[in-house]
């Protein structure tokens, strides 16, 4: 539409754009950029707003105004929009509101006053095209914000609030972290605090809602709004406070707006204590908290907010530590929504995969980052609560009963925080203990500098790969097959120890689980959520933890050559371990460990520091330096049908590696193929090359020991 240029000629005028005309009632300015050469000529001179009877604005530059969005010409209404009201505010323009708040155009809009404004668009349009002011109309997509409730388009609208002047709440919130008062956590967090409080602006706290704390503002009927009120706590003190200054017969009501949930919320550390009664005993035992523990996107709504209050009001900071959690996401990454039906109840979540499960799972998660939530998390950390829960069983199950109080004396008096004791423990023993012991000071630590997914992994690692895959399966050897009370009642012992200590170190992320376990262990003096956390620093046998690395290495290799040979799982076979002098001491004492966890037969585990005479029968496993085993083919396999098994399926390999192969070397097929269809034939043929050097080493292999 056009806005003529007052005292020019016919063809001087200026083209604007808008998607809402109606709000040209409310313009107080044209704007251009200072650097358009098109509209210099007009900077300084008046323009005339159409149908307004020939109201003037003046014509400005601003670096606001971008020359390329639209017609390069800016119509300045800072009473319906916020960009213009800036503006507006900058240069001191007048601001002018043509709306009441039901949606239609005030006095201010002349002839389309009481018109609703969509309405008063096309009146306004056609009015445009009657006095040959408009230039066209094209359809145009844009963001429409409208209300949550009821669908309608939202329409900015200036209006008289209540405000909190934040620069002096602010300037003490910055000084809180910076002298260590608070810290945030993590880190990288503190940026957004600081940027945030450096560039605040005045906060508007009035809210046109139902529900929430009402402005404590009344009133005086018959007076401005603006000039005449006064603040109180209540309506009786209020009318006091009136009544004292406009006499007797005054008349008062209270502000009809709500404080922002935010200014209300951010009295919560203190006012839920007593506050501003500070002497309750409430307020002075709570009040400082230590650590608050939120969602990071709020970090500016409610934390600062906390904090500025806290300091204003009560002179101190209201907690020590602000950790941030990321957002829970859906498994793809995207925000929870309803229309996008991907929300998860936490209770539905919590009845198919236990509560535990579900917040060990949100623990592992990494501070301040978001948190993808899969089913495959869930069914995880699901198996791990089931596997916690059988370890109880096992220990329960090989425990003396609860009624023979003579074991349960030896037990308990058996204690492994010292170095002496320490190192009287054989091997396997010796090894979790000290695991343990480095796992309780790194969780320890992992706490207190609130890395909570760390500790959480630290845990879950320990205790599924070293004490219930490993240290409960040799634990066996003792409790079943050794026929040495003393080393049963080692077992026990070091079991039950650390079994509770692992209790205590997961008891903050599923406490239901560890807590149900705990007291059904017997002579539990506590519960575990007032059990004392385990002691730091304890001695540590860093030499058991390299012999039994060995020893596993050497089961590992046992157990890839057995699958490697499809071996019958319930098959004992024969072995003979290779190694030093030294070695062969400490493996010795474990050979019913390796026979139980590698599926040897015991009779027949031969220990020597020299090659068996059959080594050339052997399939041949380094698990150390040091440290050697050859367990005899003949034991394991049919030699003459697997060789047989073999070339079958080095004929069919040879059969797919050539058909490849022809079509890699057809120049029709490479050429005009998709990319990745080609690809993907190349990535098979590389496969089926490894296969068929694999299956020809074996295959060398077998027909050498048939040979021999």
């Amino acid at each position: 539409m056009k806005y003529r240029v007052a005292g020019g000629s016919r063809d001087d005028f200026m083209t604007i754009a808008t998607t809402r005309p109606e709000t040209l009632f409310g313009d107080v300015a044209i704007a251009v950029n200072p650097e358009d050469e098109r509209y210099a000529k007009y900077v300084g001179k008046l323009a005339i707003v159409p149908l307004t009877f020939g109201r003037h604005v003046p014509i400005i530059a601003d670096r606001y105004v971008d020359p390329e969005f639209g017609t390069g010409v800016l119509k300045i209404s800072p009473g319906h929009d916020q960009n213009d009201y800036h503006i507006a505010r900058k240069l001191g323009l007048p601001i002018l509101n043509v709306m009441n708040k039901d949606g239609t155009l005030n006095d201010v809009a002349g002839l389309y006053s009481g018109m609703d404004r969509f309405e008063a668009r096309e009146k306004l349009w056609s009015d445009l095209v009657e006095t040959n002011l408009a230039v066209k109309k094209e359809p145009y997509t844009l963001r429409v914000p409208r209300s949550q409730r009821g669908g309608e388009v939202i329409e900015p609208l200036i209006s008289k609030q209540w405000f909190v002047t934040m620069e002096p709440l602010a300037e003490r919130a910055l000084h809180a972290v910076e002298k260590g008062q608070l810290t945030i956590l993590p880190e990288r967090f503190e940026k957004i605090y600081n940027n945030w409080l450096t560039n605040i602006k005045d906060w508007c706290i009035s809210r046109q809602l139902w529900w929430g704390h009402r402005i404590p503002v009344w009133y005086i009927v018959g007076k401005k709004c603006e000039e005449d009120y006064v603040v109180a706590r209540n309506a009786e003190e209020a009318l006091a406070k009136a009544q004292e200054k406009y006499g007797k017969s005054v008349e008062i009501y209270q502000d009809p707006d709500v404080l922002d949930t935010w200014f209300s919320s951010a009295l919560w550390p203190f006012s839920t204590l007593g506050w501003p009664d500070v002497s309750r005993e409430d307020f002075k035992h709570f009040y400082p908290a230590t650590v608050l523990e939120t969602g990071h996107d709020i970090l500016f709504f409610w934390v600062a907010r906390m904090v500025m209050m806290g300091i204003e009001f009560t002179g101190t900071v209201p907690f020590s530590y602000v950790y941030l959690h990321g957002l829970i996401r859906d498994s793809e990454g995207r925000k929870m929504s309803k229309s996008l039906g991907n929300v998860i109840d936490p209770l539905d979540t919590m009845n198919e995969y236990g509560t535990d499960a579900l917040r060990f799972t949100l623990c592992m998660g990494t501070a301040g980052q978001d948190i993808n939530l899969s089913t495959e998390r869930l069914t995880s950390n699901k198996a791990f609560t089931n596997k916690l829960w059988n370890a109880g069983k096992f220990l329960l199950q090989n425990l003396p009963e609860r009624s023979d109080a003579t074991a349960w004396d030896l037990l308990l008096a058996n204690k492994f925080d010292t170095e002496a004791a320490l190192q009287q423990l054989p091997l396997p023993e010796g090894w979790v203990v000290t695991g343990l012991h480095e796992l309780i000071d790194k969780v320890s630590i992992s706490y207190e500098k609130f890395y909570f997914g760390d500790a959480a992994r630290e845990i879950y690692d320990f205790f599924w790969s070293h004490f219930a895959d490993w240290y409960i399966e040799s634990s066996k050897t003792r409790l079943y097959h050794s026929g040495d009370g003393s080393a049963t009642i080692t077992a026990q012992s070091v079991l039950l120890y650390v079994f509770e200590n692992i209790l205590k170190l997961l008891h903050p992320f599923m406490p239901f689980v560890t807590e149900e376990l705990w007291q059904a262990l017997p002579y539990r003096k506590d519960a575990l959520i007032v059990a004392p956390w385990p002691s730091t620093d304890l001695p540590k046998n860093l030499l058991s933890i390299k012999r039994f690395q060995n020893l596993q290495s050497l089961i590992r290799g046992i157990r890839n050559v057995r699958a490697e040979y499809s071996v019958e799982p319930a098959k004992r076979i024969s072995a003979s371990v290779v190694a030093t002098v030294d070695v062969l001491e400490y493996i010795s004492k474990e050979k019913q460990v390796l026979a139980l966890l590698s599926k040897l037969d015991a009779q027949n585990i031969n220990l020597t520091e020299s090659l068996p005479g059959d080594a050339n029968q052997c399939v041949h496993i380094v698990a150390d330096e040091g440290l050697e085993a050859y367990l005899p083919l003949a034991d394991m396999v049919d030699v003459s049908a697997e060789v047989e098994r073999l070339s079958k399926r080095l004929s069919k390999l040879q059969t797919e590696y050539d058909t490849l192969l022809a079509r890699l070397s057809s120049p029709s097929f490479v050429e005009k193929a998709p990319e990745n269809i080609v690809r993907g034939v190349r990535e098979k043929a590389s496969e089926a090359e490894e296969k068929i050097s694999l299956t020809k080493n074996r295959l060398t292999f077998l027909q050498s020991t048939v040979s021999t």
